[in-house]
Protein backbone atom coordinates (compact mmCIF):
# COMPACT_ATOMS: atom_id res chain seq x y z
CA UNK A 1 0.00 0.00 0.00
CA UNK A 2 1.32 3.44 -0.68
CA UNK A 3 1.39 6.38 1.91
CA UNK A 4 2.66 10.10 0.79
CA UNK A 5 5.12 12.09 4.09
CA UNK A 6 5.76 15.36 3.12
CA UNK A 7 9.01 16.25 3.71
CA UNK A 8 10.62 19.46 4.19
CA UNK A 9 13.97 21.10 3.62
CA UNK A 10 15.48 23.87 5.57
CA UNK A 11 18.39 26.40 5.49
CA UNK A 12 21.29 24.61 2.85
CA UNK A 13 18.80 21.82 2.28
CA UNK A 14 16.75 23.60 0.54
CA UNK A 15 19.47 24.95 -1.86
CA UNK A 16 20.68 21.26 -2.23
CA UNK A 17 17.24 20.20 -3.23
CA UNK A 18 16.08 23.52 -4.89
CA UNK A 19 12.77 23.38 -2.76
CA UNK A 20 10.90 23.60 0.73
CA UNK A 21 9.22 20.54 0.63
CA UNK A 22 7.96 17.86 -1.36
CA UNK A 23 5.40 15.40 -0.77
CA UNK A 24 7.24 11.46 -1.11
CA UNK A 25 4.77 8.35 -2.13
CA UNK A 26 6.43 5.57 -0.18
CA UNK A 27 5.07 1.66 0.89
CA UNK A 28 3.52 1.52 4.43
CA UNK A 29 5.84 0.54 6.49
CA UNK A 30 9.10 2.66 5.76
CA UNK A 31 11.30 3.85 8.49
CA UNK A 32 13.12 7.28 8.59
CA UNK A 33 16.26 5.87 7.68
CA UNK A 34 14.74 4.40 4.60
CA UNK A 35 13.01 7.84 3.39
CA UNK A 36 16.24 9.40 3.95
CA UNK A 37 18.22 7.11 1.56
CA UNK A 38 15.52 7.79 -1.19
CA UNK A 39 15.58 11.46 -0.46
CA UNK A 40 19.06 11.90 -0.31
CA UNK A 41 19.39 9.98 -3.43
CA UNK A 42 22.66 10.57 -4.84
CA UNK A 43 26.30 10.23 -3.40
CA UNK A 44 26.94 14.03 -3.08
CA UNK A 45 23.55 14.42 -1.25
CA UNK A 46 24.62 11.30 1.09
CA UNK A 47 27.72 13.15 2.22
CA UNK A 48 25.81 16.33 3.39
CA UNK A 49 23.54 13.75 6.25
CA UNK A 50 25.18 10.54 6.38
CA UNK A 51 28.66 10.08 7.96
CA UNK A 52 29.90 6.12 7.20
CA UNK A 53 26.40 5.01 6.73
CA UNK A 54 25.37 6.87 9.82
CA UNK A 55 23.14 9.98 10.33
CA UNK A 56 25.53 13.08 10.99
CA UNK A 57 25.02 13.97 14.71
CA UNK A 58 24.28 17.63 14.43
CA UNK A 59 21.74 16.63 11.48
CA UNK A 60 17.96 17.49 13.05
CA UNK A 61 15.11 15.29 12.30
CA UNK A 62 11.81 15.94 13.39
CA UNK A 63 8.56 13.54 12.47
CA UNK A 64 5.52 15.46 12.74
CA UNK A 65 7.24 18.80 15.29
CA UNK A 66 9.47 15.86 17.31
CA UNK A 67 12.76 14.74 17.33
CA UNK A 68 13.55 11.60 16.15
CA UNK A 69 16.10 11.15 18.98
CA UNK A 70 13.18 11.12 21.52
CA UNK A 71 11.31 8.63 19.31
CA UNK A 72 12.92 5.56 18.12
CA UNK A 73 15.26 7.74 15.71
CA UNK A 74 15.80 6.52 12.37
CA UNK A 75 13.75 3.54 13.05
CA UNK A 76 10.83 5.97 13.54
CA UNK A 77 8.45 4.27 11.19
CA UNK A 78 6.09 6.43 8.98
CA UNK A 79 2.36 6.66 8.27
CA UNK A 80 0.62 8.28 6.03
CA UNK A 81 0.67 12.04 6.23
CA UNK A 82 3.45 12.52 8.41
CA UNK A 83 5.49 15.15 8.52
CA UNK A 84 9.37 15.19 7.94
CA UNK A 85 11.46 18.39 8.57
CA UNK A 86 15.11 18.30 8.06
CA UNK A 87 17.59 20.82 9.31
CA UNK A 88 21.43 20.58 8.39
CA UNK A 89 23.92 21.10 11.00
CA UNK A 90 24.24 24.59 12.33
CA UNK A 91 27.66 26.32 12.45
CA UNK A 92 28.49 29.15 14.25
CA UNK A 93 29.95 30.88 17.28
Amino acid sequence: MIQRINVQFFATFRDIFGTKAMEIAVETGINIGELLNLVFDTQERRGKIFDNGKLKPHVIILKNGRHIQNLDGVETELKEGDKVSIFPPIAGG
